[in-house]
């Protein structure tokens, strides 16, 4: 029986440290659009107290605004995190719109509300 067994040579060799392309940088705006557009969704549960209502309709619009920037800025100089900037920019719209919709729906429920008992 032979112990001194070899790995099989594949025609390769394994790469040296200065070999290895350096790993490309994520955008500097990706990770912030994300985690607003994640704090505008959790918020709108709360939309009706104020202080969190004003939050995560803001946050919603930083997400947007940091997103496309980010994306931007992805496209021009090959940079990651396209991913995490699609993800805020979704979260941001759909918190932001949520918001404005139930804001106008509450809006209109106290105006008929103030209208019906004056």
């Amino acid at each position: 029986m032979n112990n001194n067994y070899q790995e099989p040579q594949h025609g390769f060799s394994p790469l040296n440290p200065s070999q290895v392309p350096p790993e490309a940088k994520v955008s500097s705006k990706a990770t912030p659009s994300l985690i607003l557009g994640i704090l505008s969704l959790i918020t709108l549960p709360f939309g009706s107290i104020l202080f969190l209502g004003i939050v995560g309709f803001s946050s919603g619009i930083v997400a947007i605004v940091l997103s496309s920037l980010s994306l931007k800025e992805i496209k021009r100089t090959r940079l990651r995190g396209r991913g995490m900037a699609t993800a805020g920019l979704v979260c941001g719209i759909v918190a932001t719109t949520l918001n404005v919709l139930a804001f106008v729906i509450s809006f209109l429920i106290s105006f008929m509300y103030a209208f019906n008992n004056a």
